[in-house]
């Protein structure tokens, strides 16, 4: 019931511990957030500290956020910088994974704040599970308060998942596959291909193409840091209506972990990743695009040839290196 995704977070989970799983799509820079601060007035020799808290404190207690310049009499204080305590601050916002959001809607995202130890443990594009606490905060015009309250989750704990989807196999599939495996009569290359797709008749090489392409072949890190690749990249060129999109739509649905888009719909800025400005701060940041989400799977693209050669050329790096670079 606490194990949600960003649709899912309810009324009901106001004020609870929840989980949260999800992907990161944007992720702030790290800020010092100012917890304590000591001041020091050389007319009278005196000391005073102030604590500060807001809303996504943990332990908050009532307290103001102005910075105190004098003291009761007027005096001017100085602050002591060495003996003011401050805390890493954080934002971040999850979305929810992509082959778990229902067809036809946008996917919900969730805004999540850590402070401390929690931040810079997951960057965007990574698959997370996130503990803590569902709040809602007041949004106060004035002297009252409007209807609508801006939910944030204050994290506990953050846990990245593997990129490696593990598929769930029961006993009895394995010994099936041992089976299967063993059977003299029937290639097991030729098998599987066949089985590809089934309602397609014939285009042999092709299943076994697009089969390839799903098993993927085996990556090598060698000693001195290069990477040869093991991803397989596929083109399907044929006249229309020869079942190519057909195909397109199988591996969609047979892949773990697979994003599809139109050749026409994309930008090379939404397939790598995009550079925005953060509204409340004002900072830039990263957010990730379908080639980033679709990390160790499968991104499908219809209508290739639709595409414009601007956008086209920042497909390349990923096909070669696996890697998105971006010079901003």
């Amino acid at each position: 019931d606490k194990h949600v995704t960003p649709r899912s977070l309810l009324a009901r989970h106001l004020g609870n511990l929840v989980c949260v799983e999800g992907i990161v799509t944007k992720a702030s820079l790290v800020r010092p957030k100012v917890v304590r601060s000591v001041h020091f007035c050389p007319a009278t020799k005196k000391s005073t500290q102030r604590t500060y808290t807001d809303l996504t404190s943990l332990e908050a207690f009532p307290s103001t956020s102005a910075y105190p310049t004098k003291d009761d009499d007027g005096n001017p204080l100085e602050t002591e910088y060495g003996l003011s305590v401050y805390k890493d601050h954080q934002t971040i916002t999850i979305q929810e994974m992509p082959e778990k959001s229902p067809a036809g809607q946008l996917p919900r995202s969730v805004e999540i704040i850590v402070d401390n130890d929690l931040v810079d443990k997951c960057k965007p594009g990574d698959r997370v599970q996130i503990s803590g606490t569902y709040r809602c905060l007041p949004s106060k015009k004035g002297a009252f308060t409007t209807g609508n309250f801006r939910t944030i989750l204050i994290a506990n704990n953050v846990m990245t998942q593997s990129k490696e989807s593990t598929p769930q196999l029961s006993a009895d599939d394995v010994q099936k596959i041992r089976q299967f495996s063993r059977q003299r009569k029937h290639n097991v290359f030729d098998t599987l291909a066949r089985s590809l797709a089934p309602s397609i008749h014939g285009h042999e090489f092709i299943k076994k193409a697009v089969l390839c392409l799903l098993l993927g072949g085996v990556e090598k890190v060698l000693e001195n840091g290069s990477r040869l690749r093991g991803d397989i990249n596929v083109l399907l060129i044929g006249d229309p209506s020869t079942a190519k999109s057909q195909m397109l739509r199988y591996v969609l649905r047979t892949a773990p972990r697979a994003i599809t888009t139109t050749g026409r719909g994309t930008s090379g800025v939404g397939l790598t990743a995009a550079v925005t400005t953060d509204s409340e701060t004002g900072d830039r940041r990263l957010e990730a695009g379908a080639m980033v989400l679709a990390d160790r799977g499968v991104v499908c693209i219809d209508e290739f040839d639709k595409m414009s050669d601007i956008d086209r050329t920042a497909i390349h790096e990923v096909m070669e290196q696996g890697r998105v670079t971006i010079s901003k």
